[in-house]
């Protein structure tokens, strides 16, 4: 019986072309390295993730303030409904009513509050708002004292700083990009006695 041998021959080593273009042996090595592929993962995602992260607590924000806003100006409108500001009011006492229901927040010097009294429902006009400069102009915004069975529209606007929502700050109807805030309460005020 014959035996087959087999003989294995090394290939002498060439300088090729190619072995030029080969990765550091210590790069070879560490190819199969996955020590630090979570941190490395991490680092990646962190900025992303952290910018989502701030959008949604500043948005959250901004839906908290805006519903303290309709709070204020609900408790306010109740109020001026039962007589309790009446016909004596002035802006600067409607204001510092409502400001002082959301002093947290707002700053009360940057509140437009307008009040439109009228005998009817069908007698409101439109609710100011942004100018043709897509800005709020304080002067839109007028005051009346309202007296006892009349029809209130008590409208209060503001802008509220936009910093890391990007989005927002491109679907903002205002030139600053901030987001506009607006609360209004439309009311018949209830047959109390006018003071004189």
């Amino acid at each position: 019986m014959g035996h087959k041998m087999s003989l294995q021959f090394r290939k002498p080593k060439t300088n090729s072309v190619f072995s030029y273009f080969q990765l550091p042996k210590v790069v070879r090595r560490m190819k199969n390295e996955e020590d630090g592929v979570t941190a490395i993962e991490f680092s990646m995602l962190a900025f992303p993730f952290f910018m989502l992260l701030m959008a949604i607590i500043e948005t959250s924000l901004m839906f908290f303030a805006g519903q303290m806003l309709e709070s204020a100006v609900d408790d306010v409108g109740r109020q001026i409904r039962t007589g309790q500001l009446d016909n004596n009011m002035t802006e600067v006492d409607l204001r510092d009513a409502i400001c002082e229901e959301a002093e947290l927040l707002f700053t009360c010097d940057k509140i437009n509050i307008d009040m439109q009294v009228v005998a009817n429902f069908d007698d409101l006009a439109e609710k100011p708002g942004p100018n043709e400069d897509d800005e709020l102009d304080p002067a839109d915004f007028n005051f009346q004292a309202a007296g006892p069975r009349q029809v209130v529209m008590v409208t209060v606007m503001t802008e509220w700083p936009i910093y890391t929502n990007y989005l927002q700050q491109y679907l903002s109807k205002l030139a600053s990009g901030n987001a506009l805030l607006t609360a209004v309460a439309v009311f018949q005020t209830e047959p109390w006695t006018p003071s004189t």
